[in-house]
């Protein structure tokens, strides 16, 4: 390292380094592979790499030596690096050591992190001759610290609160979550302690709980914690032991219960309460009489029914209708007294108990029938209700809660028999509890028997491409006087008498011949569906019947379905379950109707042999309905296409819901929005008429890209239009969040640019709604105002893409929401192909289930036809009278008992030609004709009878005669 610089340079043009210069290349070489290390000359030239350097790159001496440092391929990669490099140098020049990190780029292709030291080595006159640069890779130490970072960042975005806590509980860290939830700054939770904030922890409890933890591990408990205002806050609390070499302390997670808490609230109201009036639902009526009439002596029951309500709902439109309930339970709740009851069972009834004297009930039921009578006016419309009222009276009528509403139900029907608007008083009639059901029992019976009942069909809409796949076959009666009367009041009756059997049988029969008739109509593909009784799944023969029928009809066995309700099969599952189970073996269909409503186990629905679930109408939401009804359905369609399932939604009544449906990958769906139960010759209309929904709402076609606007200035959605024009997007204005939600009902919204403050529904609560109502919008917040905490944890939580702020830079604003679109069409591109995936899985899957039942049945078939072979072997055994049997190639394949013990034969001689095992004789019997032979020393007639159908060949017996030879 002496050399001056006039020698060094001879040496490397000799190409021949100095002995001591050999001796650093040697030391430099042996670094290892992970140090790069080199000599430069003063002003920056490269003389020598180490193997490490070299190999890291791929290059040979010959390539670099001799250029300037930062022009050789380690700097490629990063021009920070290079630049950097290049300072280094000209401080190097002067005599100053550097050292910093670099990035090099290997000629694998990874990116390693380097420290990197530049030194000067000095001449005896004190200049700078050499530059010796070398470098570690530190890729592991900046990986680590990264990813220390990373796990630091994710603790302190968590929206949990999330601690450290040392043995003498005091708090050693607490993210961002924590300081929220106790309303405190970092530093004053890190001054503090646990019983500072545990209202279940003192001091003198702290180290039984900290022991507990040492002990056990872990910790899940539940406790309030004090906020700094003074309010408890219920939370959850996980704490984990950890240990770090001889230090341990506590990982303390806090889950806020406060929501929950109030959802579950929420679902006990929903529980237990009308969502719409308010009054007690059907259960808590039960609860209430129960409670009640164990109270008092005496009780009443009134069944109240508005009068023709259906008209209210056809004519005037359902929120009418609602409306129209809501003033109707208003005024039956100020007609009571205090200490009665109201409650809404269903619809249009409602329950009033009355506790008290005999003479109360009739003389409120009149003041029942005046208060509703009186004109109200919703909406600018003038209407008209009457009501009809059943009473039924304990301990006179009943003691219980149930039997006691059936009678008052009872009287309610001979009211309205009466003429409506009308008061019965339940009265027992000889042999039966019930007049007007006796009277229902009989006249259906009547029905039945002169074919007075008749089917009528729901459409049902398959949801990806928007045509009718199925129909439902529905029961329909028009009594002579009654005029339509309710399945609802009818097939009770006909379950309790039995004569839903026969209703069953009926139904069966005309809804597949009419499927049948479709079929040789050759209109498209068309399922029907017949609802089943608990009785029918009670036929054993349920089965086979349906087997008959599609085969006497000719109708394709998977243009049939059936459906069941979840109440029905739990009685006797196991039978129900062999029954869908030979019925799909067949190519039925089988659907679980009424979804959600049962109380049976899901673990049940596993198990059930079922390939459709039929979502109810109760569980089928709308773009205005809360987020957690959403979820549930959300979560049903999930949980049936995991199972191999698809999903029908029942009741769609609006364009929202079954946009909403569509959205959430729902399959099919029916209701009164596509159309109402029709006659059979309406259905085959709208077949060939092509019906379907349009595809726009289903997103089936190429549309134009569709941005919403919000803001509750209309110039500001005016001037943003202007702005926009040329972009080639729909764009829709919308000047408030009500608003907005109805055209992202009536609109498939790819992106939503919404103001943040705005009357009644904040830009941040609306972008929310849209999140759960249509989870594949992009969402953006374009707003002056910087409400910094509620933006951040909507945009945390995944409800806002981005924000944007007031006033905007029209080129910027145009970026972003190109941004979002492209974002948009990709999520979407995504989602076709998941959902073509699944469409393709289930399909899958059908074949593979449709190809088990085929080779199941192959099995049983072929089980028979061992099960016959051997029968056949052991009839022909029994027989005392030799018989062989020839197949039409000549091959002996049959001998029985007698025969084998005549010829001395045993089972090696079948297969084998007939000509080498018979004899002559036997062999021109078979030729025809009847031949006497010997055999055994007995005589023999020998007789050949041809085999026709399946089997092919003939039967040789031997017939003994009279007469033997000694």
């Amino acid at each position: 390292m002496s050399k001056t610089p006039t020698a060094l340079t001879l040496v490397a043009a000799s190409g021949v380094p100095p002995v001591p210069e050999l001796a650093l290349h040697e030391v430099l070489d042996r670094l290892g592979p992970s140090v790069f290390a080199g000599l430069l000359d003063a002003d920056g030239t490269l003389r020598y790499a180490n193997q490490a350097a070299l190999c890291a790159i791929d290059i040979t001496p010959d390539q670099v030596l001799g250029q300037r440092f930062d022009a050789t391929p380690w700097w490629q990669a990063c021009d920070l690096s290079r630049h950097r490099l290049q300072q280094a140098l000209v401080a190097a020049a002067r005599g100053e050591a550097s050292r910093f990190d670099v990035r090099i780029t290997t000629v694998g292709g990874n990116t390693l992190a380097m420290d990197f030291s530049l030194l000067p080595l000095f001449g005896p006159d004190g200049r700078v001759i050499w530059l010796i640069p070398s470098a570690r890779d530190v890729s592991e130490r900046d990986q680590a610290q990264r990813q220390l970072q990373l796990t630091r960042h994710a603790v302190e975005q968590s929206n949990d609160a999330l601690f450290q806590v040392g043995p003498d509980g005091a708090f050693r860290d607490a993210n961002a979550a924590s300081c929220r939830l106790l309303g405190l700054t970092r530093e004053q939770v890190l001054r503090m302690r646990v019983p500072d904030i545990d209202t279940q922890v003192d001091d003198s409890q702290w180290p039984l709980r900290w022991r507990e933890m040492c002990d056990r591990g872990s910790l899940r408990f539940e406790t309030n914690v004090r906020h700094r205002d003074g309010h408890e806050i219920p939370v959850d609390v996980s704490v984990s032991q950890v240990t770090s070499g001889e230090e341990t302390f506590a990982h303390v997670c806090i889950d806020d219960l406060r929501e929950r808490r109030a959802a579950e609230r929420r679902i006990q109201q929903l529980l237990q309460f009308d969502e719409l009036t308010g009054l007690p639902n059907r259960q808590r009526l039960l609860e209430s009489l129960d409670a009640m009439l164990l109270a008092s002596d005496q009780t009443a029951v009134l069944v109240l029914e508005l009068d023709r309500f259906k008209r209210v709902n056809d004519g005037l439109g359902m929120h009418i209708g609602d409306a129209v309930l809501l003033e109707a339970a208003q005024r039956l709740v100020v007609a009571v007294r205090g200490v009665d009851l109201v409650a809404r069972r269903s619809g249009d009834e409602f329950v009033i108990v009355v506790p008290g004297p005999t003479a109360v009930p009739v003389a409120l039921a009149q003041t029942l029938l005046d208060a509703i009578a009186r004109p109200m006016v919703i909406e600018g419309h003038e209407i008209y209700m009457t009501c009809s009222v059943g009473i039924a009276m304990a301990p006179a009528d009943s003691d219980r809660a149930d039997t006691l509403l059936r009678r008052a139900n009872a009287a309610l029907h001979q009211a309205k028999l009466h003429g409506r608007n009308q008061i019965a008083v339940y009265a027992a009639a000889p042999h039966d509890d019930d007049p007007a059901r006796m009277a229902l029992e009989t006249a259906l019976r009547q029905a039945l028997r002169n074919e007075r009942l008749e089917l009528h069909y729901q459409p049902q809409v398959d949801l990806v491409h928007g045509r009718i796949v199925g129909v439902e076959a529905l029961l329909r009666w028009d009594h002579p006087t009654l005029g339509r009367v309710a399945p609802d009041r009818f097939i009770p009756i006909a379950e309790e008498t039995g004569l839903i059997v026969a209703i069953g049988d009926w139904v069966l029969r005309h809804a597949i011949e009419q499927a049948a008739a479709w079929q040789r109509a050759g209109l498209p593909p068309l399922r029907t569906a017949v609802n089943l009784s608990a009785r029918q799944l009670l036929q054993p023969d349920l089965a086979r019947r349906i087997e008959g029928l599609l085969a006497a009809t000719g109708l394709d066995p998977r243009l049939f379905g059936v459906e069941v309700t979840e109440s029905m099969l739990i009685g006797n599952f196991e039978q129900a379950v062999q029954h869908l189970q030979a019925l799909r073996a067949m190519g039925v269909e089988v659907s679980l109707d009424d979804f959600g409503t049962g109380y049976s186990s899901l673990s049940y629905l596993r198990r059930l042999p079922v390939d459709v679930v039929k979502i109810d109408r109760s569980l089928v939401p709308d773009v205005t309905a809360p987020a957690q009804a959403v979820s549930i359905t959300r979560a049903i369609i999930t949980m049936a296409h995991q199972l191999q399932m698809k999903v029908l939604a029942e009741g769609v009544e609006s364009e929202g819901q079954a946009a909403l449906l569509a959205a959430n990958q729902c399959d099919q769906m029916q209701g009164y929005w596509f159309s109402a139960a029709m006659p059979a010759a309406a259905i085959e209309a709208m077949l060939r008429d092509g019906r379907q929904i349009d595809p726009v709402l289903l997103d089936r076609r190429a549309r134009q890209p569709t941005l919403l606007l919000v803001d509750d200035e209309e110039n500001i959605v005016a001037a943003l239009r202007r702005l926009l024009r040329a972009e080639g997007w729909l764009v829709l204005g919308a000047t408030s969040a009500e608003q907005a939600l109805q055209l992202m009902a009536r609109h498939e919204v790819d992106v939503i640019l919404s103001d943040q403050r705005m009357p009644g529904m904040t830009g941040v609560e609306l972008l929310r709604r849209a999140r759960v109502l249509c989870p594949d919008t992009v969402r953006l917040v374009l707003s002056g105002y910087t409400e910094l905490q509620a933006i951040t944890e909507a945009i945390n939580e995944g409800a806002i893409y981005k924000f944007l702020a007031k006033p905007w830079d029209d080129a910027q604003l145009r970026s972003h929401l190109r941004d979002a679109f492209a974002l948009k069409e990709m999520a979407d591109s995504n989602r076709r192909l998941d959902l073509e995936v699944q469409h393709a899985n289930r399909e899958l899957a059908e074949l593979n289930r449709r190809l088990q039942a085929l080779l199941q049945a192959q099995r049983a078939q072929n089980q028979r036809e061992v099960d016959s072979r051997e029968a056949t072997q052991e009839l022909l055994d029994a027989l005392p009278v030799p018989v062989f049997g020839v197949d039409d190639e000549g091959l002996l394949v049959f001998v029985n008992a007698p025969a084998r013990t005549l010829c001395d034969a045993d089972g090696d001689v079948l297969g084998r030609p007939a000509s080498g095992e018979l004899s002559d004789a036997m062999r021109r019997a078979l030729e025809g004709g009847s031949v006497k032979l010997t055999l055994a020393g007995r005589r023999f007639r020998a007789l050949c009878r041809p085999l026709s159908g399946n089997a092919r060949g003939c039967l040789l017996v031997l017939l003994p005669q009279a007469g033997v030879r000694a």
